[in-house]
């Protein structure tokens, strides 16, 4: 074998040693920047929930004011108020409805 073919098959070597660093070096650099943009997102994704969680103890605090007024209850017969609420006791009750027609039978007059 000449000289010159043994610095060929040396140089062809060199060069798939160099197309693999680059090779290898851009896979760091996506990888860099993958980590980067998922790192971004975490924090935001961070914040956001840093966020909900002073939004939720707000909404606690709301609902902690919130007073419901119960209606008055009936006493019972035996004097110890366990008969169920009255209708008139909430707000937005109506008269029961009765869509039989105005002269069907059985019908009671309100």
């Amino acid at each position: 074998m000449s000289a010159r073919g043994a610095r060929d098959g040396e140089n062809g070597r060199v060069w798939w040693v160099l197309l693999f660093v680059a090779i290898a070096l851009g896979g760091a650099v996506v990888l860099v920047l993958v980590g980067l943009r998922v790192w971004r997102s975490a924090r935001g994704l961070l914040h956001e929930v840093d966020v909900l969680a002073v939004r939720a103890t707000e909404l606690a605090d709301l609902v902690a004011q919130v007073e419901v007024a119960l209606p008055a209850r009936r006493a019972s017969l035996d004097g110890h108020g366990s008969e169920p609420l009255l209708d008139s006791g909430w707000p937005g009750t109506v008269e029961p409805y009765d869509d039989r027609g105005a002269t069907a039978p059985g019908k009671k007059e309100l």
